[in-house]
């Protein structure tokens, strides 16, 4: 892997992944917020800058998905200890999760369903072309949540969806509100 020598670009050197050595989570999030400024304030004219731009914005939605890490894990310890037969009880944990959920969701399609090649065998691929990749057991949290989540909102919601409510954009919430209200 040969490292980038662009004088503008020597800030990936800091997080470019060698043959023996992957960056962990933290440290591609401690190299964004150092670095966040100087990308975000660069002047954007030149091809290699582009790059730079567009794997910094990679970085970017990464964190942005780490920041909701810790109400993730604590949602997939409270599934753990969840009673699946007591309606209320798993009710009240899709409601007390449902929008942090939404950033679990969108991870698991970026990575997985929307764009082909960003996952290389147990590898994320932020870009191909800089040889940049992260651990996916660095995210295991988010897909465990997705693969408990989404059956269970999915049932749920199929309980509670009428002609006047679709599954795919009310929430949970709305639905049990509108179906106590049709009692």
């Amino acid at each position: 892997m040969t490292l980038v020598t662009n004088p503008y670009l020597q800030i990936l050197n800091e997080i470019t992944p060698t043959s023996n050595y992957i960056p962990k989570k933290e440290e591609y999030v401690a190299w964004y917020k150092r670095h966040y400024k100087i990308i975000s304030d660069q002047p954007y004219n030149d091809f290699c800058l582009q790059e730079l731009v567009w794997a910094f914005h990679e970085f970017k939605i990464l964190v942005s998905f780490l920041e909701h890490e810790q109400t993730i894990i604590e949602a997939n310890n409270r599934y753990i200890l969840l009673d699946q037969e007591n309606e209320k009880e798993v009710i009240e944990w899709l409601l007390d999760y449902e929008s942090v959920y939404e950033y679990a969701e969108h991870f698991y399609c970026k990575y997985f369903e929307w764009e082909k090649g960003k996952i290389e065998g147990d590898k994320i691929v932020v870009s191909k072309e800089l040889g940049i990749k992260i651990e996916l057991s660095d995210f295991k949290e988010f897909i465990i949540l997705e693969e408990t989540f989404n059956p269970l909102i999915t049932t749920y919601k199929n309980k509670f969806c009428t002609k006047e409510l679709l599954p795919f954009n009310t929430s949970l919430q709305t639905m049990i509100e509108f179906h106590q209200s049709q009692q």
